[in-house]
């Protein structure tokens, strides 16, 4: 498992699915959960801005009837990604 980068942490207490928890024994170690879950739910929250800005500007070329090439849509879909 790769090294999530250093930064102050905190200690949170929440429920998860057993079959999650299951699941995620089969993928890391114990001593890794932390950065395993600590990277999901930093990918899982920069999908969800992504999903929220594109929601945004689609919102927002419709408003002011914007007209964009398939490129341009594609751009602005993709960006931020790797």
């Amino acid at each position: 498992m790769s090294q999530v980068k250093t930064s102050k942490r905190k200690r949170v207490n929440f429920m998860i699915d057993e079959e999650i928890l299951k699941q995620l024994n089969e993928h890391c170690h114990a001593g890794d959960r932390s950065d395993y879950v600590n990277q999901a739910l930093e990918e899982s929250i920069k999908a969800a801005n992504r999903k929220k800005a594109f929601e945004l500007s689609e919102h927002f070329i419709k408003k002011h009837r914007i007209k964009m090439t398939t490129a341009e849509i594609i751009r602005l879909k993709n960006y931020g990604r790797k």
